[in-house]
């Protein structure tokens, strides 16, 4: 509810009633600006692991791609003979337990304890290694002790400043609106602009959503000429379900009901009008949505009344309600990263970059 109120405020239009609670946002920004650079700059470095730590972040709240991104490094690793663990605080889990499973076991664990997105790459990535803890340092520490992995990959770890790595990345939503960027509340920034300096690589993602790809990547270069830059589309190449996986093109004649809770519903939304032939209905919900017994009924309510051919979501949100009887079969898009210049340089540059030598034959 607060974080449908938050974006209707942001994307009001002129002055209005919501200029009222936009001057209270005003305000949170500047308190959340002084918290962030206090906590910047009394924060050392206290934890280094004797792997190499890859992060994977964005200097916005909502999201950028980090989680497709994050999957499709780990894969292209394990590839090539590399045991990859992957650390993350676990975001919208009930429990503060640590945990640490390969991907095949934490597959088996409720969402509230391992956090939707981990529990979503666990399925992708069962032979990876998780580490879940609410200090991501903490849990990079326990799983690079455990000697099960050679490289460490953190999940939205751009801003935990305790933790030292080797190679930080950093994916930006070009479909992103410039008066967006103002510090959260106010905006969707974490950070300034600027601290897209401290990044090794800087992937744009969605880059066809850009209004001019050009100029946006040529802005990024001149805050930060010397990272490797690239920019990204997400390509969905099939639908998944419990009992079958079926190609995107089963969509093309078919209408579909998708509800999701994402940071940036309006691109999801957008990209599923042009798989199907018809959208009948998009529920926007919060990221990180928790699916109670209600929501879940509304959504099934909402099926019947619409009767789609394919009831559609993402995979984060699939793994939260992939036990509730709908009746039908619901399926989550699964989505891959088309890098630009390829994957297989930005991978042969992190190899590089961490000493990795291919182990796979």
């Amino acid at each position: 509810m607060l974080e449908q109120t938050w974006k209707k405020i942001l994307r009001r239009r002129g002055f209005s009633l919501l200029s009222i609670p936009a001057f209270l946002l005003w305000l949170g920004s500047f308190v959340y600006r002084l918290g962030f650079w206090l906590k910047k700059k009394w924060t050392a470095v206290k934890v280094r692991v004797e792997v190499p730590v890859i992060c994977v972040g964005n200097i916005t709240v909502g999201g950028t791609g980090k989680t497709p991104m994050v999957a499709q490094l780990a894969r292209y690793l394990i590839n090539d003979g590399h045991r990859i663990g992957i650390v993350s605080s676990g975001y919208g889990r009930t429990g503060r337990d640590s945990v640490m499973e390969p991907g095949y076991r934490m597959q088996g664990l409720p969402v509230t304890v391992t956090g939707d997105e981990i529990k979503y790459l666990a399925h992708l990535l069962p032979d990876a290694f998780f580490a879940v803890d609410p200090v991501k340092s903490e849990a990079a520490r326990r799983l690079a002790a455990s000697d099960l992995v050679d490289v460490i990959i953190v999940d939205d770890g751009f801003q935990h400043f305790s933790l030292a790595r080797d190679l930080d990345i950093v994916t930006y939503d070009a479909g992103i609106k410039k008066r967006f960027l103002k510090p959260f509340p106010l905006g969707v920034l974490r950070e300034p602009l600027s601290a897209l300096k401290r990044a090794d690589v800087i992937i744009i993602t969605r880059a066809k959503f850009a209004k001019d790809l050009y100029r946006l990547k040529e802005r990024l270069k001149r805050i930060n000429e010397n990272a490797r830059h690239y920019h990204a589309q997400f390509t969905a190449t099939e639908i998944v379900g419990h009992k079958q996986t079926l190609p995107v093109k089963y969509l093309e004649d078919k209408s579909v009901l998708l509800f999701a809770g994402v940071g940036n519903f309006s691109s999801l939304r957008r990209q599923v009008i042009a798989l199907c032939a018809d959208l009948d209905y998009a529920m926007e919900l919060s990221d990180h949505q928790i699916y109670d017994l209600e929501l879940l009924e509304k959504i099934k309510e909402m099926a019947d009344k619409y009767d789609p051919d394919v009831i559609l979501t993402t995979g984060k949100d699939w793994v939260k309600v992939e036990h509730f009887d709908f009746d039908r079969e619901i399926y989550y898009l699964n989505q891959t990263v088309d890098l630009d210049p390829g994957e297989e340089k930005l991978v042969a540059f992190l190899q590089e970059k961490l000493g990795l030598e291919k182990q796979a034959t």
